[in-house]
């Protein structure tokens, strides 16, 4: 159990998200090891987000925060546009959701907050060659935004609209 209370503490102490290979080199076993111990402590009921980036634990907000779910349609040709326009308007994108018509709910951690994030990200995907979720969907997806108000989600709301990101 030591090594698991381990990596809760490296986890509760990074400022971003680590991957299950530094985790593995940090502590000495292979990736494999962590991936089971990550499902152990999720199923102690430990809340790990595993994104594109590598495992997290989400901090504790210091100010309230403020989430709307937003129901999107677009090409994959907008995906930077549109996650642009919730950044630059002071949202976080906290993740991608699909509701595929046989196998149901897929959902992708982003854990979006800056310009360098959707760099990145566009980066990885191109770099991967890996497609979209609302690809199985023909675009239509839904993100869950954060922002520190009301009135900076309805911000976003609006600008999504005028885009016509937004379903």
């Amino acid at each position: 159990m030591e090594r698991r209370e381990k990596i809760i503490e490296i986890l509760s102490k990074s400022n971003k998200p680590l991957t299950g290979a530094w985790l593995a080199r940090f502590l000495g076993v292979s990736r494999q090891v962590i991936v089971q111990d990550i499902a152990l402590l999720r199923a102690l009921g430990q809340n790990l987000l595993a994104t594109s980036d590598g495992y997290m634990l989400p901090k504790d907000p210091v100010n309230t925060v403020y989430r709307r779910r937003f129901k999107c349609m677009h090409s994959e040709g907008n995906i930077e546009d549109e996650l642009m326009t919730i950044i630059d308007m002071g949202g976080r994108v906290l993740d991608v959701l699909v509701e595929h018509k046989v196998y149901g709910e897929f959902r992708g951690n982003l854990m979006i907050k800056s310009r360098n994030d959707i760099s990145k990200f566009i980066e990885k995907m191109s770099r991967e060659k890996a497609g979209t979720l609302s690809a199985l969907t023909g675009g239509v997806h839904l993100h869950t935004i954060e922002a520190d108000s009301e009135s900076t989600l309805d911000e976003i709301e609006k600008s999504l609209k005028e885009k016509g990101y937004l379903i």
